[in-house]
């Protein structure tokens, strides 16, 4: 939490993971959402816009400032002085843009789990703990909030949205690219506050919104959105997947352990 002059500290456990030892993106993104509060955001439509520098290790202490200006707040996590991540929201009066996915949703080949990831990690008592799926046409995920991600019977975290949004935006960048990666912007745009906890929830993207930055096809722009069940729109991401052989090389053989030759396959042919 910040003191009354902008500084504080920033230590994560580590259940907030995604790949061992550093912070899960969307996660990152959400507790500064929360940090903000501090400085006078309220909890309400706005936009969050994540630059994540660098990795962010957990279980360290990093040092933490923000300030507010004209109805925003920016809070920034360094490491001796050298900026990490940074975080900025403010309000927001846009209207949604996305749409539910046509079709059967109940389809699809399931992605593979981890084990302490805070979105997918089977293990992680935090964590959101789901599975996501595909197919030719994009990546989803349906689920009921947990226990740990309900504020009570009726409201959902409002974490929950950019955790699971950027596990969707991710996998969205690394099959479209068929390589390994990381977070590299994250915009989440909120609609609704507080979330439902009631009812399933539905994240998913379409392949079709997912195009390239550079002229390298380093980095890979997508989009996704979370719909309660009757279809209403809470939150859009826009986020930014860099990927390439230098992630490959650590996380596609944790994948190729965890999947079925046809479906990695599938995946990632280049490894096969």
């Amino acid at each position: 939490m910040l003191a009354p002059d902008g500084r504080g500290r920033f230590d994560a456990p580590a259940v907030l993971q995604s790949w061992p030892g550093i912070v899960h993106g969307g996660g990152l993104v959400a507790i500064l959402d929360a940090v903000t509060r501090a400085l006078g955001a309220r909890d309400e439509p706005r936009v969050i816009e994540g630059r994540l520098t660098s990795s962010v290790p957990v279980a360290t202490a990093l040092e933490l400032e923000g300030s507010a200006r004209a109805g925003s707040a920016v809070v920034t996590i360094l490491q001796n002085g050298q900026t990490l991540t940074s975080a900025s929201v403010r309000p927001s009066a846009a209207s949604a843009a996305a749409t539910p996915p046509e079709g059967k949703l109940e389809d699809g080949t399931a992605l593979p789990m981890s084990d302490d990831c805070l979105a997918c990690g089977a293990r992680n008592p935090l964590g959101l703990q789901q599975a996501l799926r595909f197919d030719e046409a994009g990546v989803w995920a349906r689920l009921v909030p947990r226990g740990p991600w309900r504020l009570d019977a009726a409201r959902a975290h409002a974490a929950l949205a950019p955790v699971l949004l950027d596990e969707v935006a991710w996998w969205l960048g690394a099959l479209m690219m068929r390589e390994g990666g990381l977070t590299n912007r994250i915009q989440v745009t909120f609609h609704a506050s507080p979330l439902p906890a009631t009812g399933p929830l539905l994240a998913a993207g379409r392949f079709a919104d997912v195009t390239p930055v550079d002229r390298h096809r380093t980095f890979w722009r997508t989009a996704c959105a979370l719909f309660d069940e009757g279809g209403r729109v809470l939150a859009e991401a826009a986020i930014v997947f860099r990927g390439g052989p230098e992630w490959s090389a650590r996380q596609i053989p944790y994948f190729k352990a965890r999947t079925d030759g046809a479906t990695f396959a599938r995946m990632f042919p280049g490894y096969v």
